[in-house]
């Protein structure tokens, strides 16, 4: 993914994106005189983080008895700016030497072009000239071809990449005329970086660009975020700014030989427990080499496969895990026990995953459950899993129940998912292994709007190109890998001014200057644009007796042109509208507990609390002596509820006469 700040000017740079595929057409090739061909057209391009450099040399061809001049009309790739231009010459000794161009206002490049190109009586030498046109057509103006020979020119292309998807991308048009394609090298700036075109990794050997290639750089060894700004004053008050801030390809790995403890709620409250599962599997897929203890949790804790299992033995026996339903939901129990286990380990990572709906007696708070010991070190994370649909998978910091994982470094989730594990239920709950987005993102000190995003994905990044009233001169990003918070300092440096002073003219947004601010940023960027042009000159160019007789020609001159958490309130009288009496349920299972327990007189009464049909807690029994008054408890614990019973929390006090 990556985001772009949706203001008007920042639009208009967004539809210049190199990240979208530009049709621009074939190059053209006109002589004034006679006719010409091209010979050679090779480009080598360098990409780096963040742009590519094209290097461009094309010979062409003379045919006619005199010395001519050639107008390359080039179709820029989309976002592109020319940054240099250099003549080929021959030197006394027949050696090939350069003839550096430089940059110049638009108007004079082009009289001094004219007037070195005209008719005199000298022996014609190098004149060229590279000019605007429009935002993606430049005209490249060459004098002279020599009759019957070659000229040989070369100018510099600069086009910006997009991030997105963990790579620096572009598509590449077909560089090509009608008669020649050309012959592309192609490197990295960053011999560590991946590069591929067209999703194959490039060789020495050129590759003919007759059509359109899709560029990818994926970045190696870079910080987990990246930051690239630029600021250049353009007059008072007016500031061009360029931020980009990116997430690296991967964010995290998972850790290796790490210790997991799985908590799953058994309570009969779990209305997904074939779901949970499901998660509880895809998620164990990324944990390579670990040791699992799977636990499951109701009125008490159990181990159903055994202690210290390795995770692919886990998730066999998972597979064929069907879990018993029982009343109770003691998370505070199974929570101990998990921190125990971990603490006695030796592993070198700790994790915690809780499957639970949260549904718990009133007197476990989220407050207390946030309140309670850790002694082990370990990351934690509690989740609540339903039925249905695609995989998905949230953050819940609103959730009561957040604390206790946040003080881990874990997060509270909501999540959903179907029986199967497939890809996607893989891939998804990965998060639960790893990190992979940065959440909770701040951007301060930009002078500009950047798009405003919650969370930024590992491979992603948000950028904005836009005028400001104020130079940026610092920028701090903050946010959060699960909970643990990550920060970031950046500032714009001369390189990345320099290049988006240039750019800028790529874009649609080059028109918000003023001619006298064009030229500032162009000359800052070193860059042809509406008000600049090239003029490369071998050293005593005078007009020649083959020079061009400007009157006739008809030829133009260069130069110038224009989740929900879940609670544990009681819902008032859900489903008490129904002719189900629930208290007059529960009183007929408490008088039949007592009989069991040898109570035949008197009256006999108890506190039941539920949660939809689980019965979470039994207190307060009275009646008979204190053995029966436990054994009644015991027998309340094994009642199974009525469906009816739909009220999500709930406390009965239960009175029955014998």
């Amino acid at each position: 993914m990556r985001t772009r700040l949706t203001s008007l000017a920042v639009v208009a740079f967004a539809a210049s994106s190199a990240a979208v595929s530009h049709g621009a057409a074939a190059d053209e090739i006109h002589a004034t005189r006679y006719e010409s061909s091209e010979r050679a057209h090779t480009v080598s391009v360098t990409v780096d983080r963040g742009f590519m450099t094209l290097v461009v040399e094309r010979t062409v061809h003379n045919s006619g008895p005199k010395s001519d001049q050639v107008t390359f009309m080039l179709g820029l790739p989309q976002g592109a700016v020319a940054t240099r231009l250099r003549t080929a010459g021959v030197s006394a000794t027949g050696e090939r030497v350069w003839f550096e161009g430089e940059l110049m206002e638009a108007e004079a490049a082009a009289k001094k072009y004219r007037e070195l190109t005209g008719i005199g009586g000298y022996y014609p030498k190098d004149p060229a000239l590279l000019s605007w046109r429009q935002i993606d057509t430049l005209a490249l103006q060459v004098f002279p071809v020599p009759a019957g020979g070659d000229k040989t020119v070369e100018y510099t292309l600069q086009i910006p990449l997009a991030y997105e998807r963990g790579a620096y991308r572009a598509s590449l048009p077909a560089l090509s005329t009608e008669e020649l394609s050309a012959s592309v090298r192609f490197a990295a700036a960053h011999a560590e970086d991946a590069l591929s075109v067209n999703g194959v990794a490039p060789t020495s050997a050129p590759v003919a660009a007759s059509r359109e290639l899709e560029i990818a750089l994926e970045p190696r060894g870079v910080s987990k975020l990246t930051g690239a700004f630029a600021s250049v004053a353009a007059a008072p008050n007016k500031h061009l700014v360029h931020g980009v801030v990116a997430a690296a390809p991967r964010l995290s790995e998972t850790p290796k030989g790490a210790h997991v403890v799985v908590l799953f709620d058994a309570s009969r409250s779990v209305r997904a427990p074939e779901a949970a599962l499901a998660a509880t599997r895809a998620y164990l897929s990324h944990m390579t080499d670990a040791t699992v203890d799977f636990l499951t949790f109701d009125r008490v804790v159990r181990e159903p496969l055994g202690r210290r299992v390795h995770v692919r033995d886990a998730i066999a026996r998972l597979h064929a895990f069907s879990p018993t339903s029982r009343n109770g939901s003691r998370l505070d129990d199974a929570l101990t026990k998990a921190d125990a286990i971990l603490s006695a380990s030796a592993a070198p990572a700790r994790r915690v995953l809780v499957l639970t709906d949260t549904l718990t007696r009133e007197e476990l708070t989220p407050a207390k459950l946030g309140a309670m010991p850790w002694r082990s070190g370990a990351v934690l994370h509690i989740a609540h899993v339903t039925d249905g649909g695609a995989p998905s998978l949230a953050r819940d910091d609103d959730s009561p129940w957040r604390t206790l994982p946040r003080r881990t470094g874990g997060l509270f989730w909501t999540a959903a998912t179907t029986p199967q594990v497939d890809t996607k239920a893989r891939n998804t709950f990965e998060e639960w292994a790893r990190p992979r987005r940065i959440d909770r993102l701040v951007v301060r000190g930009v002078t500009v709007e950047l798009p405003s995003v919650a969370s930024l994905a590992e491979g992603a990044s948000i950028e904005a190109l836009e005028v400001a009233q104020r130079a940026t001169t610092g920028v701090a990003v903050l946010g959060e890998l699960w909970s643990r918070p990550v920060t970031y300092a950046f500032a714009p440096t001369d390189a990345e001014n320099k290049r988006w002073a240039g750019l800028v003219f790529g874009s649609a947004l080059y028109d918000r200057f003023s001619e006298p601010e064009q030229m500032k940023l162009a000359m800052r960027g070193g860059v042809v644009s509406p008000v600049t042009s090239y003029l490369a000159i071998e050293p005593g160019v005078r007009p020649s007796n083959e020079g061009l007789d400007w009157s006739l020609t008809g030829t133009g001159e260069g130069g110038g042109g224009r989740g929900e958490g879940i609670g544990l309130g009681t819902i008032g009288a859900l489903g008490r509208g129904s002719a189900f009496r629930h208290e007059a349920w529960l009183e007929q299972r408490l008088r039949a507990a007592a009989a069991r327990c040898g109570i035949t007189s008197g009256v006999v009464s108890i506190k039941v609390e539920s949660t939809l049909d689980e019965i979470v807690h039994v207190r307060d029994a009275a009646g008979g002596d204190a053995k029966q008054r436990a054994c009644v408890e015991e027998r309340m614990w094994e009642v199974d509820l009525a469906s009816e019973f739909v009220i999500e929390h709930a406390v009965w006090a239960l009175s029955a006469k014998l």
